[in-house]
């Protein structure tokens, strides 16, 4: 299957049904950084990612995603046992179709830790830096799952 010069429908990431652990600061750039990050790897094999149409079937390369875990870790953890505990956890899974037909899907789970930064590191970097890498491991299997086609 041709690869290059494709559109797609990209479903904005969900986090419905997710184990999102409490927070204190917003979800909302995290996600986006995930999105961001998928449309880069994806556009740089010319697959185009659109927004779906409101109230226009899906036709085409349909790609949804959706948060599985996001936690922050515990930065005390982090700080105290530097490469042992309290990784950010981001994980994601997908699917991929054509128009309302599903054939194929992906999984991307990615830990950071800390390592030397100032008492642990920030979560919200840390989670950040693994849905930014999470895109691109989803982008991966994306596009491995479409050249097999």
């Amino acid at each position: 299957m041709v690869v290059n010069g494709r559109s797609c429908v990209l479903y904005p990431i969900s986090t419905t049904g997710a184990a999102v652990m409490p927070v204190k600061f917003d979800f909302g750039p995290i996600g986006q950084e995930y999105m961001t990050s998928l449309v880069t790897e994806l556009g740089k094999v010319g697959i185009a990612a659109q927004m779906p149409a409101l109230g226009v079937p899906d036709q085409g390369l349909v790609i949804t995603s959706q948060v599985v875990r996001a936690d922050p870790g515990n930065r005390f953890m982090r700080y105290m046992f530097t490469w042992f505990a309290g990784a950010a956890v981001f994980e994601v899974e997908g699917a991929l179709g054509q128009g309302t037909t599903q054939f194929g899907s992906f999984r991307a789970k990615v830990s950071k830790k800390g390592g030397f930064s100032a008492f642990g590191g920030d979560s919200r970097k840390l989670l950040t830096a693994g849905a930014k890498q999470a895109g691109k491991d989803s982008a991966k299997q994306i596009i491995s799952a479409l050249a097999g086609r």
